[in-house]
């Protein structure tokens, strides 16, 4: 099915871009492919990736689809990469979050995937990545970790009842996470965070990683 915000983009990534074009797939789908330069921290490329960039039927409010097709990438989950060469870039919540306020073809190229072949790259060289959560059920601890800033399940389920539940709290009072900053400056903004992740993605997530 054709997403026509992603059709309406492609001529503008392709002005940005001149390494990609346009293709159509049997569907008469529009979608991108091409060779995407990957620059270090002072603009010299230090690699580049044979790529695909397909529409999914929640764009913007979730990222494009990418695979990369040249194989420079094992297709083993610990690389992050798929047996259909599609990649994974992060979990799910953390995914919902990045693309709450939508995302272009664009963005999505500079701030999700250059960064992940750039992590890519990284890894080739050292063994190891920079930054990246850990794939499956341990990932979207580490992710919930970093929401919560607590591993304390307590902190969690005090957000979780501040965002769905009951819980209220001054926003002006000090934050029941201990931290000594008022609520308003620190787990107020978690709960919002929630609550733009929603409850029923929330609750799952937490059934798998919560025993």
């Amino acid at each position: 099915m054709k997403n026509l915000e992603f059709e309406n983009e492609i001529s503008e990534v392709l002005s940005i871009y001149p390494c990609f074009s346009r293709k159509v797939d049997d569907n008469g789908v529009s979608y991108l492919k091409g060779i995407l330069d990957i620059p270090n921290d002072v603009g010299i490329i230090v690699g580049n990736f044979s790529v695909e960039i397909h529409s999914t039927e929640k764009f913007p409010y979730r990222f494009p689809k990418l695979f990369e097709v040249g194989n420079e990438i094992p297709c083993k989950a610990d690389w992050h990469k798929y047996s259909d060469n599609s990649c994974c870039f992060t979990v799910e919540p953390d995914e919902i979050l990045k693309c709450k306020n939508g995302i272009s073809i664009i963005q999505f190229i500079d701030k999700i995937a250059i960064p992940y072949f750039a992590n890519q790259i990284y890894r080739k060289l050292t063994g190891r990545y920079l930054n990246e959560y850990s794939h499956g059920s341990e990932g979207l601890k580490e992710f919930y970790c970093d929401l919560f800033k607590s591993k304390d399940q307590n902190i969690w389920v005090r957000s979780l009842d501040g965002a769905f539940g009951n819980y209220k709290i001054d926003r002006n009072s000090k934050c029941y996470c201990n931290s000594g900053l008022k609520h308003k400056k620190c787990h107020l903004i978690v709960e919002e965070l929630i609550r733009s992740i929603g409850k029923e993605i929330i609750c799952k997530n937490l059934k798998e990683i919560i025993s």
